[in-house]
């Protein structure tokens, strides 16, 4: 197929990267002693290099602090390959590459009030490019039109404006606005997205969070959904996430002070995007790549909004669909990788 090479090469580099990093990670986090430099770090008040605790009777609970202690809160890259299981020209890879910079903003600043990160204005400017590899419509046993056409590679860049405030002990906000452009780069033709979130959190004890609110994905599939749950952490240990439509359960594997602590986690979300492109006949088209995930991974989250994570996924209910020429055609199942470095 068209781009099975390079689909192929970046799978290799992804997985060599990964490899390479959790080692790497791995034996820094291993360290311990007086001769041993902490991989993360947030500042003179945690001990430099406490104990790794593995068992939930043996952890002193310092918590880590995610956020750095300025504008600049770091970045973060993301790689990813889905690779269709079906054996047949009706399916199609997927790989895709992302770049993010994050920045932080205490509201108090801005209004001349002392600092409090109770109250955050946070900033992400990102770029993501995806590749399709297939399917080959031209194939007459799929009896489909052979005018169908799938483009390269896509693109999908924004800036993500986060704001969370606490309005009482058990009161808080959450809102997420993100306006993007997401086409080939062909075409400018309902090119402009806006994705949004709002939710209104409450805390009435300290192991329970009840959230609502609604999700707005911008999409042809799916445009407004409630997005609604509650989350239940019975320890530090555990955290049963049954939040809409993004549910998780992780448990924690170890800790290291306030320095840093890996999570295991399985779940399931919606996969895929609607952009704006050109098809070969020259007309603007919007396509729709749709698929629904369920997921397991490892994640390491450092002080200092440092860390890194690694998942696999099957996605099924896969299908492609152009808005104007009104036809949706449903892939086979896939299995893939993403991995995740923030620094």
């Amino acid at each position: 197929m068209r781009y099975m090479s390079q689909s192929i090469i970046r799978a290799v580099a992804i997985a060599v990267g990964v490899t390479s990093f959790v080692m790497a990670t791995g034996r820094a986090f291993g360290q311990t002693g007086a001769s041993a430099t902490p991989l993360f770090q947030s500042g003179d008040v945690l001990e430099l290099n406490p104990p790794i605790i593995y068992s939930p009777s043996e952890a002193i609970e310092v918590p880590v602090e995610k956020f750095r202690r300025g504008f600049y809160q770091g970045a973060e890259v993301l790689g990813g390959y889905l690779a269709d299981v079906g054996g047949n020209s009706a399916g199609m890879n997927q790989t895709f590459e992302e770049a993010r910079v994050s920045f932080g903003i205490p509201v108090d600043v801005l209004t001349g009030g002392p600092v409090s990160m109770d109250n955050i204005i946070g900033l992400r400017p990102y770029f993501r490019v995806d590749h399709f590899d297939g399917p080959d419509f031209s194939d007459p046993s799929l009896g489909l039109p052979s005018d169908i056409d799938v483009p390269g590679s896509v693109y999908d860049t924004g800036v993500t404006l986060l704001n969370q405030k606490k309005w009482s002990e058990v009161f808080s906000t959450t809102l997420i606005v993100s306006p993007s452009i997401r086409s080939d780069f062909q075409t400018s033709d309902n090119a402009f997205r806006l994705f949004g979130l709002a939710l209104l959190n409450w805390k009435p004890c300290p192991e329970w969070t009840v959230s609502a609110g609604v999700v707005y994905f911008d999409r042809n599939d799916f445009s407004l959904l409630p997005a609604f749950g509650v989350v239940y952490q019975p320890t530090p240990w555990w955290k049963f996430d049954f939040t809409m439509p993004r549910p998780r359960i992780a448990r924690r594997m170890w800790k290291n002070g306030g320095q840093a602590e890996g999570w295991a986690f399985v779940g399931a979300r919606i996969g895929g995007n609607t952009w704006a492109v050109k098809r070969d006949s020259g007309e603007s088209d919007e396509l729709t790549v749709r698929g629904f995930e369920i997921l397991g991974g490892y994640e390491v989250i450092g002080a200092g909004n440092r860390g890194f994570a690694v998942e696999t996924h099957y996605t099924f209910g896969r299908s492609i669909e152009y808005d104007r020429q009104d036809i949706e055609i449903d892939l086979t199942d896939a299995v893939g990788i993403r991995a995740a470095w923030q620094f």
